[in-house]
């Protein structure tokens, strides 16, 4: 018997370690694809520029937009810069997510950390701000109350972004702003995230939202021509990672069956999250987020596409770091959007947070610019 029992343990082992073998040699042929992808994109003429080193300049020592004041909405919790130009005085409107309460998500499957108090009670509940700005830089409140919430006091709205035509300006429809927006439902601890949709004439006032996908967050929407182009963070399962779907009406999408781009290059640790698409000077540039260093650090990646679908990573990321010196972004420097100015040049809005121990989510937003290629 223990030799029977032998030979089936040996041909266990014998199969378990082919299995194994397989696995590596199918992740170094991958990894192998990748490498070889990102080599024939360095050497691209039309892509070189781009993997250039880049210089990023903060604006401010001081945040663009800090905390709402005690009380109000948003006067805990502050991310999610998505910056659209407008025509008049104040020509930067900046949308984020704000919210008040504790950190942590509090409540998961139904049991409340505090059994004596509401279940609710400690909960976040994100809302969408407006800020605009004369510069880009400096940004005042258009209300000291949110401009949009999903209106049932579970939902949170977070990480919004306006359509956009490929170089990054606005796109309306019929007159109207339509906004994606990613809902997830804290207090119950579900942490699933459902992306919806909502239309507006003025910015201000919207309509009431309608689904799009499940398991969708931070999404970045352009109109290309007759098509619609999105890549969003997909979240069914960690470690999150960048994909992108196409529609033809911006609503019923088609998902590409493999991930936009992946966890391939050493400072990415975790998650891979935010990923910011513009089109400039012919091809596809991204910012993406991911957890840099550890899990209290994050910083952004830089890619380069032709199609928007091969990326080819900058080989210096991350390109832009958490400022240590600075209190309000010591530790994260992610959720984020992008433009390029008239100039040519790229401003950069994005939120920043402090060093653990953590009561803010994230604390505040910053702004800096790079002037492109060999600038």
């Amino acid at each position: 018997m223990n030799r029977i029992n032998a030979a089936i343990w040996n041909r266990s082992s014998v199969q378990w370690l082919r299995a194994v073998i397989g696995a590596l040699l199918i992740l170094r042929l991958l990894q192998a694809a990748v490498e070889s992808a990102e080599k024939v994109g360095a050497n691209d003429p039309a892509l070189q520029s781009w993997l250039k080193p880049q210089e990023w300049r903060r604006d401010s020592e001081t945040p663009a937009l800090a905390l709402g004041e005690k009380g109000r909405f948003d006067d805990q919790h502050i991310f999610a810069p998505h910056v659209i130009q407008q025509d008049g005085e104040f020509p930067f409107w900046m949308y984020y997510s704000g919210s008040q309460r504790c950190v942590d998500a509090g409540t998961y499957k139904g049991v409340a950390k505090d059994p004596k108090q509401p279940e609710k009670s400690d909960q976040r509940l994100f809302k969408l701000g407006l800020a605009r700005s004369k510069d880009g830089i400096h940004f005042e409140r258009h209300s000291q109350e949110p401009v949009f919430s999903f209106g049932d006091d579970i939902h949170s709205v977070v990480t919004a972004a306006i359509l956009k035509n490929p170089d990054g300006s606005v796109c309306r429809e019929n007159g109207k702003l339509r906004m994606y927006f990613a809902a997830v439902d804290f207090p119950h601890g579900t942490y699933k995230h459902y992306l919806y949709e909502t239309t507006s004439a003025d910015g201000l006032q919207w309509a009431k939202p309608t689904l799009v996908m499940e398991n969708a967050y931070a999404p970045c929407v352009i109109k290309d021509g007759d098509k619609y182009r999105m890549w969003y963070t997909w979240i069914n399962k960690h470690p999150w990672h960048t994909n992108h779907a196409e529609s033809s009406d911006g609503t019923h999408w088609t998902i590409n069956e493999k991930p936009c781009i992946v966890m391939d290059q050493k400072w990415e640790v975790k998650d891979q999250v935010y990923p910011m698409v513009v089109r400039a000077d012919g091809v596809w540039i991204m910012l993406y987020g991911c957890y840099w260093a550890d899990d209290k650090h994050t910083a952004l990646g830089f890619a380069v596409s032709k199609d928007g679908l091969t990326w080819t990573k900058h080989a210096d990321n991350p390109v832009f770091r958490p400022e240590p010196k600075h209190d309000w972004e010591s530790n994260f420097t992610t959720s984020h959007t992008l433009l390029r100015l008239p100039d040519g040049s790229f401003r950069l809005w994005y939120a920043g947070r402090r060093q653990p121990p953590w009561s803010n989510l994230y604390f505040a937003i910053g702004t800096a610019k790079w002037g492109g290629p060999g600038k």
